[in-house]
């Protein structure tokens, strides 16, 4: 081989290495920019309460990056109620919540309440009527750093037959498609109600929770919360037909009326799942594709929060070099 061949060699090796070793310096979050993206969808449950496992870094971060708009009547109200209960005990938790407007707060979680102009939103100011779907949309318009939104169930679902549900789910879907920089996030109905509202309730939640699973959505599962407590859930045995289910309902610990008809416990609870939430949306724990690209794996974020599409670029860069190596030998070979 030629002194020139060699010469060329070494130039295709030099910038192969210089692909593939340089730092890429991950996107900053910012209120422009989608979160973080769930393959396989994310699930918000009983399992999602302890605040330790959650690194400072990514409390931090969901208080910079995630901008909330969050639709309720008075059983929804227990978020909002542990959030404010977690911030007296703890003061890393912050959070700042404007009721049809949106709080521009350092260092805490904002939240935008209600659907403006109302602030009691039931389902057709949401999602169940033409003008409803209007006003979600406006609210979103007129608050261009909304990143996340979400409404929450009363009692609908005890008495809500499939197609209503399906009607919900379809809609929530349209509004995902014309906002694709804002993430929704379902909700099941709480469970509160025994006998054959409570199994009704069960079946439509089971219907959104396989629904959220299948097609990779963000669940925030109050029912579930509802019953557990302590790692012990309390269910209830119900029968149609030869069959008796064990149905899911709200755990004794929560019997009571402190705020949005049950305790300040159960409130605390659901405002643990709601910080778990926030992080992750932020990118903690977030999934990541693997080098091969043919499966996936699960990291936990830690210290300080990166971009999840950093490993992507990474990848395009390592292959765009071996093009260029494999054009550069082909030119060489073509020369002998």
């Amino acid at each position: 081989m030629s002194h020139a061949k060699h010469v060329l060699l070494a130039l295709a090796v030099v910038l192969l290495l210089s692909v593939t070793s340089s730092s890429i310096t991950p996107k900053q979050a910012s209120s422009q920019t989608t979160l973080a993206d769930w393959p396989g969808g994310l699930i918000i449950d009983h399992t999602c309460i302890d605040l330790d496992s959650i690194p400072d870094d990514w409390i931090d971060s969901a208080q910079a990056n995630v901008r909330i708009h969050y639709a309720h009547t008075s059983h929804g109200g227990q978020i909002t109620t542990g959030l404010a209960r977690l911030e007296s005990s703890d003061a890393k938790y912050s959070q700042a919540r404007g009721s049809g407007t949106l709080p521009t707060e350092e260092g805490a979680l904002c939240m935008l309440d209600g659907n403006p102009p109302d602030s009691y939103i039931t389902p057709d100011l949401y999602w169940e009527s033409t003008a409803g779907i209007t006003q979600t949309q406006n609210t979103i318009d007129n608050n261009p750093t909304i990143t996340v939104s979400l409404w929450s169930w009363c009692t609908q679902l005890n008495s809500y037959d499939t197609t209503q549900v399906q009607d919900y789910l379809d809609t929530m879907t349209a509004l995902e498609t014309a906002n694709p920089d804002v993430t929704f996030v379902y909700m099941t109905c709480n469970a509160q109600a025994a006998g054959s509202s409570g199994y009704n309730r069960w079946v439509n939640n089971e219907m959104i929770r396989d629904y959220c699973e299948n097609n990779n959505k963000v669940l925030f599962d109050f029912a579930d919360l509802d019953s557990w407590s302590g790692g012990v859930q309390n269910t209830y045995e119900y029968t149609v037909e030869d069959t008796t289910y064990d149905i899911p309902l709200e755990h004794t610990d929560f019997n009571g009326d402190e705020a949005g008809h049950t305790t300040y416990t159960s409130c605390e609870q659901k405002g643990r799942a709601f910080w778990w939430l926030a992080a992750s949306l932020a990118g903690w724990n977030a999934p990541t594709t693997t080098a091969t690209g043919t499966s996936s794996s699960t990291s936990t974020g830690t210290g300080t929060p990166t971009d999840p599409l950093t490993a992507d670029i990474t990848v395009l860069a390592i292959a765009g070099g071996f093009v260029i190596l494999l054009v550069i030998v082909a030119v060489v070979s073509n020369r002998r």
